[in-house]
């Protein structure tokens, strides 16, 4: 740890409890109760539907908030242990955990994508989704509200995963999230034509439809793994860029203008403009970073905010690190 580490980028200070600790505890509150209402939502409509397997959904529910409870314990024990490794080295050097802030949260995601997939799928592929305007309180409109919480529960992992607002990872999970975020919106909007019943209800469009509607949830899922690694960029995180830039926009705006140029006839959208910028950017980043990778040339090292020395010597990098640098600091 440098000396210009402790007064002012470091973790040093931000992992120690305080707010941020009680913050991120209300976020993995709110996580759990969001997967909680979602399931049981999801549940009364299967019920109201049918009673068939009416205990095995109510079971895959409490799995899910299970295994959710399982990953914030390992990743708050991970937590610990990078802060006892700091607080036992005192001013020495601090090895990295080996897992970072969001150290199996592409899992979570992964399991809760599972076991939301066929819910969904079984009520929009059945009679169900009829049945439920007339038997179910709020109808069709409950349901759609019911499907969108999974926008509000990522945002709540993420949330509750980031040690230092003003970090890298917590940037680079923003501008994810956001993205995700679009696109699951843009994904719901073609989903909420097809309940209103402004698309037919052919194979050739209800199944394509569902898939990308599936993938754009399951997307996450790279990115967090990404963010998991915190390895430096190679061809493995660059072709999940290019994965998860692709995966999701460009069945989208493939289907989207089969609705506009097919027999369903459908208005062209502005989301087509986010699929072709979204498209472009994305490519343009894993063509920027290639270059990066293959450019020949010093090895800038690029030390986070804070991490300044003032001039300090190795030899004063010692246990009285920081006396002395508030002595250089004072004689400046």
């Amino acid at each position: 740890m440098t000396a210009g580490e402790f007064p002012h980028g470091g973790q040093g200070g931000l992992l120690r409890g305080g707010p941020g600790c009680a913050l991120r505890g209300c976020y993995k509150a709110l996580s759990l109760l969001l997967l909680l209402a979602q399931g049981a939502l999801l549940d009364l409509y299967l019920i109201a539907g049918t009673d068939l397997y009416w205990c095995s959904w109510i079971a895959t529910d409490l799995v899910v908030v299970a295994g959710w409870g399982i990953f914030y314990s390992k990743n708050s024990r991970g937590q610990s242990a990078f802060q006892g490794s700091l607080s036992s080295s005192g001013y020495g050097q601090v090895q990295r955990p080996k897992k970072g802030q969001f150290a199996y949260s592409h899992l979570a995601w992964l399991i809760y994508a599972i076991a939301f997939t066929p819910k969904v799928a079984l009520i929009l592929c059945t009679p169900i989704v009829d049945q439920i305007e007339a038997g179910v309180p709020l109808g069709s409109t409950g349901f759609r509200l019911t499907v969108a919480l999974s926008v509000p529960l990522l945002w709540a992992l993420v949330r509750s995963l980031s040690v230092d607002p003003r970090g890298w990872p917590h940037q680079r999970a923003t501008g994810c999230f956001l993205a995700s975020c679009l696109d699951l919106l843009d994904s719901y909007a073609l989903l909420q034509h097809m309940l209103e019943g402004k698309l037919p209800l052919t194979p050739l469009i209800r199944y394509p439809l569902l898939a990308v509607y599936f993938v754009a949830l399951a997307s996450p899922v790279l990115w967090l793994s990404e963010l998991d690694s915190g390895a430096p960029a190679g061809c493995c995180r660059l072709f999940l860029r290019l994965l998860s830039g692709s995966l999701v926009d460009a069945p989208l705006l493939a289907l989207r203008c089969f609705l506009m140029l097919g027999p369903a006839n459908q208005p062209a959208s502005v989301f087509m403009l986010k699929n072709v910028f979204f498209l472009t950017c994305r490519w343009l980043e894993v063509l920027e970073l290639c270059c990066l990778l293959r450019s020949p040339g010093p090895d800038h090292t690029v030390r986070p905010p804070g991490q300044f020395s003032h001039c300090v010597s190795e030899n004063d990098m010692g246990p009285h690190a920081y006396v002395n640098t508030l002595a250089v600091t004072s004689q400046k």
